[in-house]
């Protein structure tokens, strides 16, 4: 099928950016229209990133017939509403992670999905990186024998300002949700199944969120994952996949370029497969194959995986009696 994909942003902020920068490397698709609820900072975005048309207000967007899929790059607490926005103007959507606050705004989703055959996706980028494909044929073969323990941490620092998406309890703010997210993910890509037990701890800031938390995955036959995030505490940002026969290490493990594999008693070996741009052309790329291919979910990034990872987010925020504005 010969066509072109022709794509919309709904939110216009840091992450969309480098989306709309790297979506210019990714041939057969083409940016036509963003949305801002600031009328000058679409013009500003469109302007840098070549959209042809601007909108101040969702809706209009969303109901442009000339787009395919829709974008969308609000905070965590509009996620489930510009979605569902998008699917009931009959738009494809690819929804920034978390793709929504809870597992049961994500299970509805789906449902909507699915009731409407049309293509949904969690932008779960660390999946689609061509270092990550190359990592779990290594894990695969067997090359350091049955994975039985992964370490993942995600520290950064960020300011504790007004209205920061990190801090602000009303935009489902807190690293859980922001970067603890991406280390249950990882830990579900080696273990390829869902946990068992899960029990983890938090730190929370002056707003209520999460500043620093700690998880704990119990998988089948005891295998575990060790994991942290931290939004006022930088870390190395590092995982660690441990087997009988040797460990993996991966830097930047969200979005790596390479990673070491040590054999016990060998000199370690590099791998490195890099990536190009920010690392989101390949989302992209993944979205524009499977409209193409007339399919309504990733095999990559299943939908039913993505509702598992919310609800693991979802009893840990229950042990800590994290409960966001709104929630049901």
């Amino acid at each position: 099928m010969d066509k072109t994909i022709r794509w919309g942003i709904l939110g216009c902020g840091n992450i969309a950016n480098k989306f709309a920068t790297d979506l210019q490397m990714v041939s057969g698709s083409v940016l036509r229209a963003v949305a801002s609820r600031d009328p000058e900072r679409a013009q500003k975005f469109a302007i840098k990133h070549t959209a042809e048309r601007t909108y101040s207000n969702y809706t209009a967007l969303v109901n442009d017939p000339d787009l395919d899929v829709i974008y969308v790059a609000t905070t965590h607490n509009f996620h489930y509403e510009h979605a569902a926005l998008c699917l009931a103007a009959n738009k494809a959507v690819l929804c920034e992670k978390p793709i929504c606050v809870n597992a049961q705004e994500a299970q509805k989703l789906v449902e909507l999905s699915r009731k409407k055959d049309i293509f949904l996706m969690e932008a779960m980028w660390t999946l689609f990186f061509p270092t990550v494909t190359r990592l779990i044929k290594d894990i695969d073969s067997g090359i350091i024998g049955t994975p039985q323990l992964v370490q993942a941490d995600f520290g950064i620092t960020k300011p504790p300002e007004a209205g920061s998406r990190f801090y602000e309890k009303k935009l489902a703010a807190g690293a859980l949700l922001d970067l603890g997210i991406y280390t249950i993910n990882f830990s579900n890509i080696v273990f390829r199944s869902k946990p068992k037990g899960i029990s983890g701890y938090a730190q929370f800031t002056d707003q209520g969120v999460d500043r620093l938390s700690t998880y704990n995955l119990i998988y089948s036959e005891g295998r575990q994952a060790l994991l942290s995030a931290a939004i006022a505490l930088p870390t190395p940002h590092q995982a660690r996949i441990y087997g009988d026969k040797g460990r993996i290490v991966v830097d930047d493990f969200y979005h790596p370029q390479q990673y070491q594999i040590i054999l016990n008693g060998k000199k370690p070996k590099l791998v490195n497969d890099g990536f190009d741009g920010f690392g989101y052309l390949y989302e992209a790329r993944e979205v524009q194959q499977c409209l193409l291919d007339g399919k309504t979910e990733s095999t990559i990034c299943p939908l039913d995986e993505t509702v598992a990872t919310m609800r693991i987010m979802d009893d840990l925020r229950k042990q800590w009696g994290l409960r966001y504005p709104n929630e049901n």
